[in-house]
């Protein structure tokens, strides 16, 4: 693509001040993109937004700030990023992370859960008018941060907080699973519309992650580090999907990929938990809308 390929185009990203969201919010930024990055820590969100000008040279790069943990602060920051645009060709819903233990928040969620899946769902359903308003011009686009870890383990409709056999790898699995089916759901429901969504397997990736998850997610990384991606390999498919003309990205249909290509996903991914998932989901975030 030129360097103004993505000239007068809103790009939110979340997860934005490090790994994959920092390195694809960088690539948008120098496709000619106004960035709004979604961040949680001010000091390294505006550290990050200072980066991506200087390296850029593209100014049009803007900071928001929430904590994905709470519903109410995502909320919120959803309500600023409407006052300010009008109109979000592409929104990248990419923060997440991993607890080494099982903790809920004052709002009374499993952490893992809200800061994977139900403040990046929120987050969708509170932004949508402002893509569809993008989608009346040109193709919108919705992209997840899914994983290969979704094969961990189907969801349990009775204990989506995980209040019992709690581990790190499954609580994750698991809100990986549900980025991947949102995705699917969501392109179901905006069938029509001019809006395409999916989901990405970014690889085994060297990020911050892996000193989030606990001892186990420690060890782990340390022992996949001379195998992993760099954070730039591990954006490829995320810039791609997020930005490309080729006619398999702008066809995407709620479909997840790696290595930019359509992947398989587990068996246990299927339709009905999607439309299941997406209705439990709706019912825990309406107080937040």
């Amino acid at each position: 693509m030129t360097q103004a390929a993505l000239s007068g185009k809103n790009y939110v990203v979340t997860g934005a001040n490090s790994g994959i969201g920092l390195f694809s919010a960088r690539r948008f930024a120098e496709l000619g993109a106004n960035v709004a990055l979604v961040c949680r820590n001010e000091q390294r969100g505006h550290e990050a937004v200072a980066e991506i000008i200087a390296t850029t040279g593209n100014e049009n790069i803007s900071l928001y700030l929430a904590d994905f943990s709470s519903l109410a602060s995502v909320s919120e920051m959803a309500d600023k990023l409407l006052r300010d645009i009008s109109k979000i060709d592409v929104l990248c819903n990419n923060a997440g992370g991993a607890n080494g233990s099982r903790e809920v928040t004052d709002e009374g969620f499993e952490t893992t859960f809200v800061s994977n899946h139900l403040s990046s769902f929120l987050l969708t359903k509170k932004l949508l008018p402002a893509v569809l308003n993008a989608a009346n011009d040109d193709l919108a686009r919705i992209v997840f941060t899914s994983s290969y870890g979704h094969f961990n383990s189907a969801l349990n409709f009775d204990d989506l907080g995980l209040t019992q056999g709690y581990s790190t790898l499954k609580a994750y699995g698991r809100s990986k699973l549900m980025n991947l089916l949102t995705a699917r759901e969501l392109q179901h429901r905006l069938r029509g519309k001019n809006v395409v969504a999916s989901s990405f397997h970014p690889g085994t990736v060297r990020t911050p992650i892996w000193n989030k998850g606990g001892m186990l997610a420690r060890l782990l990384g340390l022992a996949l580090y001379p195998f992993m991606k760099s954070i730039g390999q591990g954006s490829d498919t995320f810039v791609w999907l997020a930005s490309s003309e080729d006619q398999a990205s702008k066809g995407a249909d709620g479909h997840y990929f790696y290595e930019g290509k359509r992947a398989e996903t587990a068996k246990f991914a299927t339709d009905e938990d999607a439309k299941r998932l997406w209705q439990i989901s709706e019912e825990l975030i309406a107080p937040y809308c």
